[in-house]
């Protein structure tokens, strides 16, 4: 892979990620994903107003446009008020895959919630998502919970 620069998303950049939100739904969530385009926007529009450093775009080279996407939040717990870290969204274009470009991201958010002294960090993956697993497991994520899912309609 060529030379990548990295920066934060930007309102022009919204219409390519939400495709690329829309592609990670279809991923994460096969049997129901949402394909509408203007809501994957319009959430993408409202997270770039409130927490616009969580968001970030790697480039390719001139011409190539976005190859990799990173969105990450912080949220603080209802019960403890622990403030922790959720790796909303790590993308890596498939023509860019295998360059190490999903675990320089993972490494980003890491340090991402580290430099502001939150300690703990979620990132859920449809558990068919292999490279996503093992992309996070080399960061240094571990499995915690399980979660089953089945159809009673059928």
């Amino acid at each position: 892979m060529a030379q990548t620069s990295t920066r934060r998303a930007r309102l022009e950049d919204l219409p390519v990620l939400a495709v690329i939100e829309r592609e990670l739904a279809r991923s994460a969530f096969p049997q129901d994903p949402i394909e509408d385009l203007d809501y994957h926007t319009d959430r993408l529009r409202k997270a770039l107003a409130k927490e616009p450093e969580g968001m970030v775009v790697l480039e390719g080279p001139e011409g190539e446009g976005l190859v990799a996407w990173l969105w990450v939040v912080t949220k603080k717990t209802l019960a403890t008020g622990e403030v922790y870290g959720i790796l909303r969204s790590l993308y890596v274009r498939p023509s860019a895959r295998n360059a190490g470009l999903g675990a320089m991201l993972a490494q980003y958010a890491l340090r991402f919630f580290q430099e502001r002294g939150i300690a703990r960090v979620v990132a859920k993956v449809h558990s068919r998502n292999l490279a996503g697993l093992r992309t996070l497991e080399k960061a240094g994520f571990e499995g915690l919970h399980v979660t089953l899912e089945r159809r009673a309609d059928r």
